[in-house]
């Protein structure tokens, strides 16, 4: 076999297409097998033709070089364009996931927020809320004066007897309401003008009913204090100024109203309990004085001031007594002090005093004024008197000058009044209509009972002779007829 027609091996193949070129080793295998006829060429023609043959050679290898590097381009933003979306597609998916995780986490905070509103008490109304979350109870204070320990709301309401829903109803504060709790009316004052009552209603009495009986009741109030004290009166108040050469009375203008808000949660935080609690407690015994506004055919009960002490709550006396305690004790020391004697009923604070002692009343007059305005109360002018043993010494309504009496003026009309209704009836005796005339009568016999025993045992005889005459019920304490 001639060395034109051995058969070249694969390997020699790619060698030879790889010196000559793809199409140069084509045409020249296609001349030797006689399918293409070789040009006549001259030697300059040969070398211009493998010129060209070269250089399309380097063209078509400049051209496989960017159809590879094209090719390599569009893979590249092909996988550019694969990646974005996979990131895409991963970044929705954290999202989705991340949106689930916080839908689920305010589901979860959503709920906790509802048994926790529940079980507490959040909100109480603009301006009264403040130190709800303050939880912090002494309980060594609580222990020591024997006080219910209340550490919540929810508790607080289980002791009274009352739901938590009801305890929020209770205590939440508007300015402008729809409903009230007090039923408010008037009663003519003994000097003129009227006064006030704010009687709270059923549910709101049961919850200040369960906080005398349960706490105040349980504390102490200053040995000074007479009114609204258990096994004190009147009379035990003005025995201590029995006989004396002048009495000194003041009255504390407003005496109710001036018991703030701020200064009863006060009071039930020095006994130990927690800002929250003792805001309950205040928001309980406490009420804005209000007015009643029609507006577009609905009544509004709008406050007018802040809120105070109700008279007509139980609750308001022993606070007022509790909150009188520094007041007394600096009153009782200043008339120890001076050769006097202190006593306080209510707002009616008397000394008196006897012999030389009397020539300090000026000094002592304006100490009691100081110390009285640095206790939060004010003086009323108008009600001050200093009553010398010349003249009737009246200290509650009692005359003092030698021991504890009523005035002449006031038995005489009493026991004329008891003669009319014995003998003429007590509907034609009462002339101002009066709804509980009988009871009134009762009660003054009572009163007089106490003041002076032996003309108070004589009207009650006699209103025994009226009720058996008339039918009515017996309603004080009288030596049965024969």
């Amino acid at each position: 076999m001639s060395e034109e027609n051995k058969m070249l091996t694969r390997e020699e193949w790619i060698a030879k297409i790889r010196s000559e070129g793809k199409h140069e080793t084509i045409r020249g295998e296609m001349i030797r097998l006689g399918f293409w006829e070789a040009p006549n060429l001259t030697d300059e023609e040969i070398e211009q033709q493998a010129k060209e043959d070269e250089e399309y050679t380097e063209v078509r290898k400049e051209l496989l070089a960017l159809q590879k590097e094209s090719k390599q381009l569009k893979d590249i933003d092909f996988l550019l364009k694969e990646a974005r979306k996979r990131r895409i597609e991963e970044s929705k998916q954290r999202r989705a996931e991340r949106k689930a995780q916080r839908e689920k986490s305010q589901a979860e905070a959503k709920e906790k927020w509802k048994q926790h509103r529940e079980t507490h008490v959040i909100h109480v109304g603009d301006g009264v809320s403040a130190g709800l979350a303050s939880k912090e109870t002494n309980e060594t204070k609580l222990m020591e004066r024997q006080l219910p320990l209340i550490r919540s709301a929810l508790q607080l309401a289980e002791e009274m007897g009352i739901t938590l829903s009801e305890l929020k109803w209770l205590t939440y504060h508007r300015n402008t309401a729809t409903i009230n709790h007090y039923t408010r009316f008037t009663i003519p004052k003994k000097n003129g003008g009227q006064r006030e009552i704010s009687a709270p209603k059923a549910k709101l009495r049961t919850a200040q009913t369960w906080i005398k009986e349960t706490i105040l009741d349980n504390l102490t109030v200053h040995p000074a204090a007479h009114g609204f004290v258990t096994g004190k009166s009147t009379v035990d108040n003005a025995k201590h100024h029995i006989g004396k050469d002048a009495v000194v009375k003041f009255d504390l203008k407003d005496f109710f109203p001036s018991i703030s808000f701020v200064r009863v949660r006060g009071l039930f935080e020095s006994l130990g309990y927690s800002r929250a609690i003792s805001t309950l407690f205040a928001l309980i015994c406490t009420e804005a004085p209000r007015k009643e506004v029609e507006f577009n055919g609905k009544i509004y009960y709008v406050a007018m001031k802040e809120r105070q002490l109700p008279q007509g709550a139980c609750t308001s006396p022993t606070i007022t007594n509790l909150l009188c305690r520094r007041l007394d004790e600096k009153l009782t020391q200043l008339a120890r002090d001076k050769g006097f004697t202190y006593s306080r009923y209510a707002d009616d604070l008397t000394l008196s005093g006897n012999g030389d002692t009397l020539q300090q009343i000026g000094s002592i007059m304006n100490s009691i004024r100081n110390i009285v305005s640095f206790e939060g109360f004010v003086v009323n002018e108008e009600k001050t008197r200093v009553l010398r043993a010349g003249r009737r010494q009246r200290v509650t309504g009692i005359v003092v000058n030698e021991k504890t009496n009523l005035t002449r003026k006031d038995i005489r009309s009493f026991r004329a009044l008891l003669h009319n209704v014995e003998q003429k009836g007590l509907e034609e005796e009462n002339h101002k209509n009066h709804p509980y005339f009988w009871e009134y009568i009762n009660g003054y016999v009572s009163y007089v009972q106490m003041v002076r025993p032996d003309i108070g045992q004589k009207f009650a005889t006699q209103v025994l002779r009226i009720a058996e005459k008339y039918g009515l019920p017996i309603r004080v304490h009288a030596k049965k007829l024969g």
